[in-house]
């Protein structure tokens, strides 16, 4: 039977305006140094952004939320982050 592990999570969230104080939720970050795992998942909700945000950049907000998995898998391509991104890479 396999042990069980504990899971730290951060939600990621899309703040327009930090002074209304609204916000989306967009992603989450999954991470277990027991088993070396760090993963992300985003899922940008455009209507919703754009509700409480009418003239935002939608392509910049993801181009910016499309870096955290990247970081989060390590690799070349996650630039001079990659390395402590990685469970056991600090």
């Amino acid at each position: 039977m396999r042990d069980l592990c504990s899971f730290d999570y951060a939600v990621v969230r899309v703040v327009p305006r930090v002074e209304r104080g609204e916000f989306i939720n967009a992603g989450v970050i999954l991470f277990c140094p027991t088993e070396a795992f760090l993963e992300a998942r985003i899922a940008l909700d455009q209507d919703r952004l754009t509700a409480l945000a009418p003239s935002i950049d939608l392509a910049l907000v993801e181009n910016h939320l499309a870096v955290i998995p990247t970081v989060c898998r390590g690799g070349a391509e996650a630039g001079s982050r990659a390395g402590h991104a990685q469970p056991g890479g600090v």
